[in-house]
């Protein structure tokens, strides 16, 4: 009692498998191979032709397949990073950040917003900020922008 079809994975490639366990639902066949020691499941819409067995699937009388766990939203919250500050003032300067709605950041994303830059702040750091799209602050221009919503022009 053997189940065999070819199987294409996500990238396209072509294989044979042969399960001689298995279990099913509506989307999904779950089985083992005589070499495998864990199961491995296969999408149905994946599989390109059975070879042996197909009569021993149940069909549309599977049971319904679970419905995946919704995707948790991306925070949308613009990111800001700190760099070149002592540390208590670095932690008090996020703190603020946090507490009007930014999302603090220890390690620049693709998403980088903000970058507020220290006496010791790198210049590349602050280049690739820049080069990235993101707008550099000092302290004082981040207290600014949390108080009023307004940037300072550099040149302020």
């Amino acid at each position: 009692m053997q189940l065999r079809f070819v199987y294409r994975n996500g990238d396209g490639v072509e294989s044979e498998r042969t399960l001689i366990k298995w279990n099913e639902n509506s989307r999904y066949i779950n089985g083992r191979s005589a070499d495998d020691s864990l199961p491995k499941t296969y999408r149905k819409d994946r599989i390109v032709e059975f070879l042996q067995g197909e009569e021993l699937l149940l069909g549309d009388a599977a049971p319904p397949a679970p419905e995946p766990a919704p995707r948790a939203p991306s925070d949308q919250r613009p990111q800001i990073q700190f760099t070149g500050f002592p540390k208590a003032e670095k932690a008090e300067l996020e703190e603020l950040a946090a507490a009007h709605g930014l999302w603090v950041m220890s390690k620049a994303g693709k998403n980088l917003a903000f970058l507020c830059c220290g006496p010791n702040a790198g210049p590349v750091k602050i280049r690739n900020a820049h080069d990235a799209g993101a707008t550099i602050l000092s302290s004082a221009a981040l207290r600014h922008l949390l108080g009023t919503g307004e940037i300072l022009d550099a040149n302020e």
